[in-house]
């Protein structure tokens, strides 16, 4: 199960350094100025930056708030009409302060019922942490941005002889969608809707960036 951790959260804390990795690819084609390298880092970078950036603020701020869909998690440690180890509703619970009054509130939680809630410290910590809205997955965004953006744009400059390192980037953008649901924060529909958006997204980074680096 700490393996799964690892997967999902690389979706979140992977994705500097895949997109270094990538930049770096992208500019260590031959005979190419170092303006011309400047300029497209730049590009990616602020592409990058705008709409991803965007995207999360948009599903952390507008549509989970205005939503408001618990997560499996917190739904199961409810329990039926509020009488699992939480000792209140999904909903009460989210009335309870903000992220970090929840947290603490389910950290305690976790810990005095440690028999009936058998997780690992890994994910004991991450369920404690996860105390936002569920829809849509922002993890499962992020993955299918990165990955569809960076491998289109990888398409576009690298040569084939060295493509082929990018095709990684699907099966992990895919390992941490399914990663969701496994950890018991999302359900399916989250990651559906939230890698969706991630891909319609990267593809429109793409565009965007391939038309200003080829001008």
């Amino acid at each position: 199960m700490d393996i799964i951790y690892l997967v999902s959260e690389s979706g979140k804390y992977g994705v500097p350094a895949i997109v270094l990795l990538v930049i770096a690819l992208i500019l260590s084609r031959q005979k190419m100025p170092l303006t011309q390298k400047i300029k497209e880092t730049v590009t990616v970078l602020s592409i990058t930056t705008i709409l991803a950036g965007g995207g999360a603020l948009l599903n952390e701020h507008i549509i989970k708030t205005q939503l408001q869909i618990p997560r499996p998690n917190i739904i199961w440690l409810a329990g039926e009409e509020g009488k699992g180890p939480l000792g209140m509703s999904a909903d009460a619970f989210y009335t309870q302060g903000d992220k970090e009054v929840r947290r603490t509130m389910l950290a305690q939680v976790l810990t005095q019922h440690a028999e009936t809630t058998p997780l690992t410290p890994l994910i004991k910590k991450h369920w404690a942490h996860e105390t936002g809205y569920s829809f849509p997955s922002g993890h499962s965004f992020s993955a299918m941005f990165f990955a569809s953006f960076l491998l289109m744009l990888g398409a576009s400059l690298i040569s084939s002889k060295r493509y082929w390192l990018l095709y990684s980037l699907l099966p992990w953008a895919l390992a941490v969608c399914i990663s969701r649901p496994l950890l018991g924060v999302h359900t399916p529909m989250d990651v559906v809707i939230g890698g969706f958006q991630g891909l319609v997204l990267g593809i429109l980074a793409w565009l965007i960036s391939i038309k200003l680096i080829l001008r």
